[in-house]
């Protein structure tokens, strides 16, 4: 089987690409699967950070060499204090900043009509993950995520955003992700870890060591466990 490592900067991916080279250049492959296990091919790649470099890097591998798996791993901003340093999976994820700003508020695309919320890959709005039983096997636990191509840090902005859900854990790559993935029918996961809150810019009270540690000591523990499954877990 072979699984699509993505992040947006090498950091986020760096323990675990020394963890995979280790195991390789030990046993020529990722891990020697025992009686009945899934045998896994992994490959990495590093798209750059936004949404367009992440969702051309993203398609081009698929049409070269199109994957079975495809994880995304990267840090992110929470609007609770309490989630930094976690790690969470990602449910549904969408653009929270493509529409217009007026003295009203925002309005997104869906709600100036220049798009149906509900047409595909779409739905409700949102680019949800359709695969349930591989997010309930996969042990994590779940937020929703949203996409900007600038990072939140007003507060009348955050406050705007909470109206719509009031805990959500932001990037600038996850909507690139689940809309590739799900145009394409492959099947995905976003993981992330928390660095900061969202609307703090003061970086030396960020946890950028121990969301990076943690975000690939969970991404490892995935792997290992999707070498003990077989490819039902996929199925759809």
């Amino acid at each position: 089987m072979r699984i699509l490592l993505i992040s947006a900067t090498p950091p986020e991916l760096r323990q675990t690409a020394e963890w995979l080279e280790a195991a390789t250049h030990e046993s020529r492959e990722v891990a020697r699967p025992q009686h009945d296990s899934l045998p896994l091919q992994t490959e990495q790649l590093i798209t750059g950070v936004g949404q367009l470099q992440t969702a051309y890097c993203l398609l081009k591998k698929i049409c070269t060499h199109r994957p079975d798996f495809v994880i995304q791993a990267g840090i992110g901003g929470s609007t609770d204090a309490k989630h930094i340093g976690q790690v969470f999976g990602i449910h549904s994820d969408g653009l929270a900043d493509l529409g217009v700003k007026e003295k009203a508020g925002f309005k997104s695309i869906f709600d100036l009509s220049l798009g149906n919320p509900e047409h595909f890959p779409f739905s409700d709005g949102s680019l949800k993950n359709p695969y349930t039983h591989l997010m309930a096997w996969s042990g994590f636990s779940f937020l929703e995520g949203i996409t900007v191509n600038e990072i939140s840090t007003t507060r009348s902005r955050i406050q705007a955003l909470k109206q719509k859900s009031s805990c959500f854990v932001e990037s600038m790559e996850g909507a690139a992700l689940h809309y590739v993935c799900l145009m394409e029918k492959i099947p995905f996961l976003q993981i992330r870890s928390v660095s900061n809150v969202l609307g703090e810019r003061d970086k030396s009270r960020w946890k950028l060591s121990e969301s990076l540690t943690n975000l690939n000591v969970a991404l490892i523990r995935f792997i290992k466990k999707l070498q003990t499954t077989d490819e039902t877990i996929f199925r759809f």
